[in-house]
Parts: C-alpha cells; sequence; structure tokens
C-alpha cells in the first residue's frame, strides 16, 4: 500500500498531549506550559472554524453544507429522546426542591414562578449542554483522534485541504443550531415536568399553574438562554475537536483524547455560565 507524503510543518504543528492531569502527575511548570498550549492550540481551531463557518453562511450549496446536515441530524435530532425524558425529571426535581423550601413560610403556590423563570435561564441550556457534553463531546474527540491516528488527518493536509474547514466548521454550525432548538424544547419539557408535579404532588389546578408560568416568563428570559446555548454550543465544539486534532499516533491516544474531551467541555461549560451570569446579574447596565 503506498503511504502519502507528509509535510514535516504540519506533524511538527500538532502537540502531543498525555493523560497528566487526568492520572494525577502533574506539575507547575508542565501546568502551565500545558494551559498555555492548550489555550494557543484552541484558539486556532476556533478562528479557523469561525472563518469557515462564515463561508459556509454565504455558501450555502457548498460541499461542506452537506455535513453540516449530516451533523445537525447526528448532534441535534439525535439527542431529542435524551433531552426530553432528562428535562421532565428536571422540571419533577426542580419543582420539589422549591415547594419543599417553600413550604415553610407557607408559599408553596409561587413555585411555579420559579420553575418558569430558572428554567429558560439557566436549567434548560445547562442540562442540554451537558447532556450533550456527555453524548457528543467524546465521539468528536475520537472521531478526530483516530483520523488523526491514522494518518488521515495529515493526508488532507497534504492534499491542501483545511482539516477545520471539512471537520470542525460543520460541527459547529450543528450545534449552533441544535442546542438552541433543543434548549427551547427542554424548556417545554421542564414546564411540562413542573406541571406534572404542581398539579399530581402538589394539588394545584392546571389553570394556576399555566398562569403562573404566563407571569414569571418573559422574552429576556427565553432569549438569555438561547444565547447561553451558543456560547456552551461553540465550547463544546472548539474544545473536542481540539482534543481529537491534537493528539499522536497512539492506539491509546483516541480514548485519552475522549476523556479529556468530556472533561474539558464539562468544564468549559461551566465556566462560561458562571462568567455569562457574572456579567448579567453583576453589572446592572447589562441585566436583562
Amino acid at each position: 500500500m503506498m503511504s502519502l507524503p507528509v509535510r514535516n510543518s504540519d506533524v511538527g504543528s500538532r502537540t502531543p498531549r498525555s493523560s497528566t492531569f487526568l492520572t494525577g502527575e502533574w506539575s507547575v511548570g508542565t501546568g502551565v506550559t500545558r494551559l498555555g498550549g492548550r489555550f494557543l492550540s484552541r484558539g486556532r481551531v476556533a478562528l479557523g472554524a469561525l472563518h469557515w463557518l462564515s463561508w459556509i453562511i454565504v455558501s450555502p450549496r457548498s460541499v461542506v453544507s452537506g455535513g453540516v446536515a449530516r451533523e445537525l441530524d447526528t448532534l441535534g435530532v439525535g439527542a431529542l429522546r435524551l433531552v426530553g425524558s432528562a428535562s421532565i425529571l428536571v422540571g419533577l426535581i426542580a419543582t420539589f426542591q422549591v415547594a419543599y423550601q417553600l413550604k415553610q413560610y407557607g408559599a408553596e403556590s409561587v413555585s411555579a414562578l420559579a420553575i418558569g423563570w430558572f428554567a429558560t435561564r439557566e436549567v434548560g441550556p445547562l442540562v442540554v449542554a451537558l447532556l450533550v457534553v456527555t453524548r457528543s463531546a467524546s465521539a468528536i474527540a475520537g472521531e478526530f483522534a483516530a483520523m488523526t491516528s491514522g494518518g488521515e488527518i495529515d493526508a488532507l493536509r497534504v492534499m491542501g485541504l483545511d482539516p477545520v474547514k471539512y471537520l470542525v466548521a460543520p460541527k459547529l454550525a450543528a450545534l449552533f443550531v441544535a442546542l438552541p432548538a433543543l434548549t427551547v424544547i427542554a424548556d417545554g419539557f421542564i414546564t411540562f415536568g413542573g406541571w406534572v408535579g404542581t398539579t399530581l404532588f402538589l394539588g394545584f389546578n392546571s389553570r394556576f399553574y399555566l398562569e403562573q408560568i404566563r407571569t414569571s416568563l418573559s422574552t429576556s428570559d427565553i432569549a438569555t438562554g438561547v444565547a447561553k446555548s451558543l456560547i456552551f454550543g461553540f465550547v463544546i465544539a472548539i474544545i473536542a475537536s481540539d482534543e481529537g486534532l491534537s493528539v499522536d499516533r497512539r492506539v491509546t491516544a483516541i480514548g485519552e483524547a475522549a476523556s479529556r474531551a468530556v472533561v474539558y467541555c464539562l468544564l468549559g461549560v461551566l465556566a462560561a455560565d458562571t462568567l455569562v451570569n457574572a456579567i448579567l446579574y453583576f453589572i446592572p447596565a447589562l441585566v436583562l
């Protein structure tokens, strides 16, 4: 079998990563070095993905656009059942917890107000992002790590094709569509779970619950949740892709990349959520 030539610059630009963070083998010097390398690598992937994403938008009939539809089916449609069932359970749990805390004040009747507001701004986008991380981040990183270990990524570079354009940008575009849509769906299912808890377990009627939900919700709440989901989608796509593209040629590197992708995506989503909340709730001019 004929092997494709590999340019030294392409191979040298990829920095192998070990799993010292996960195994506990850690030192300050190596930690700072690896952290800086990760930020630089993720920055390059992010800039390239955003550049090719804009190209996909202005060229909807390109070859790459066909990959977006496939990724949307895998990353978005494939997660519908998981998101729906988990969101109903989250709605029930939130209803029970809020009602229990308000019971001592005799204010169980206002639990629906908290459910509606908190679901759209916080619980909905965060639950969807965490579910997508556990379901898809390892798959994205594992797919790219297998291609890197097998030399397919180097073959694309040798042929003058940018892996970010043909592999990362379609996944980013799909997540930009899938996560906001899944967030809106999750909001609906969380509200449904809250209705089940309020009517069947707390004894309130449906009309009262729907009136409370209508009172508590506003357009800015839904917009905040959708905006968060876009940020989470960006974080997941970039981190998972970068971990898969930055492995060395070892079979064990595939599993390591998948594990790191889940860990760092979870941390990235939580960090992004914390930052957005700090900006929205503690900078008065930006509070919606």
